[in-house]
């Protein structure tokens, strides 16, 4: 656990502050977009309340705020930081928390909070279907029927107990609607906020796309494949860059195989993970970028 207080005044400002735990199965530099949301929002509340944030994450984290890394084993596997998140988070006391705010909400359902708000970054219900005719790339790839239809349960559990719901675009809020049968005024849509400073066009262009994310099933990325394979016949000089990796860590090898018996060797790059300013960066010299996902929030 992690506590940076610097005064005896910042210790009595925390005791008068507002108390909220926050539950999040991800967080940097564990997996994507999820864990990057949960940490931005962190630094931004962190002066205004008295946080805690419970997460798993494979690396240690160190921020101005109170965390709880649940993690015990030095391991990039999802199943291992779930397992260990689900089995800790019971036994963290709530009672004392005015507010609980959930991400991730087939991760962790709360039995005595007073009062919970949950962010719905997606609806799991998308996400099992998108996935139940594709071939898993991660371990994430949860194709077990039981499973599936469990979170699923468990997701419409909490969005039911919960106060209030963020939904982090329109679509999603009409899935929790026509789905879960959630009252349209008890969610509330607020969109991912982007830090434009970070990404700008370069001068100097390349004929080159690019993909950046996780090496999942939903993602669509043996599509993108093939559909650049098919737009070289008749269109030489055209590079593929895919920035990103499994969840356990590492590039996919069936991905490099698809990618090599296509043709497409010399024309495909896989980066793996990269830092944020060295992705911001191959995104200012790309043509476009492709997001060609079976199954996304927006």
């Amino acid at each position: 656990m992690v506590k940076v207080v610097t005064s005896e005044t910042e210790k009595l400002s925390n005791n008068l502050q507002p108390k909220v735990s926050m539950f999040s199965s991800e967080y940097p530099p564990c997996w994507g977009g999820v864990g990057k949301h949960v940490q931005n929002i962190c630094k931004r509340l962190a002066p205004h309340i008295n946080l805690h944030l419970a997460t798993a994450t494979y690396g240690t984290p160190i921020e101005q705020f109170e965390i709880d890394n649940l993690a015990r084993l030095k391991a990039k596997s999802f199943p291992l930081l779930l397992v260990q998140y689900l089995s800790r988070v019971k036994f963290i006391p709530l009672n004392e928390c005015g507010l609980v705010h959930v991400h991730v909400p087939h991760a962790f359902l709360p039995r005595n909070a007073r009062r919970i708000i949950t962010t719905f970054h997606v609806v799991w219900p998308q996400y099992s279907e998108s996935m139940h005719r594709e071939r898993s790339l991660s371990m994430f790839d949860l194709r077990i029927a039981g499973m599936n239809q469990r979170l699923i349960e468990l997701e419409k559990k909490l969005a039911g107990l919960s106060n209030a719901i963020i939904a982090v675009s329109r679509n999603t809020k009409n899935e929790l609607v026509s789905r879960y049968g959630v009252a349209a005024d008890k969610v509330h849509v607020i969109h991912n906020g982007v830090n434009l400073g970070g990404f700008q066009p370069l001068p100097k262009r390349r004929n080159m796309f690019i993909y950046v994310g996780r090496q999942t099933a939903h993602k669509g990325i043996p599509y993108l494949l093939k559909a650049f394979a098919e737009f070289s016949q008749h269109n030489s000089g055209y590079e593929l860059v895919l920035v990103g990796e499994r969840l356990e860590g590492g590039v996919d090898p069936s991905l490099v195989r698809l990618s090599r018996d296509l043709g497409l060797s010399g024309r495909v790059r896989f980066t793996g993970r990269l830092p944020d300013r060295d992705a911001a960066t191959i995104l200012g010299h790309a043509t476009c970028l492709i997001l060609p996902s079976l199954a996304e929030a927006f």
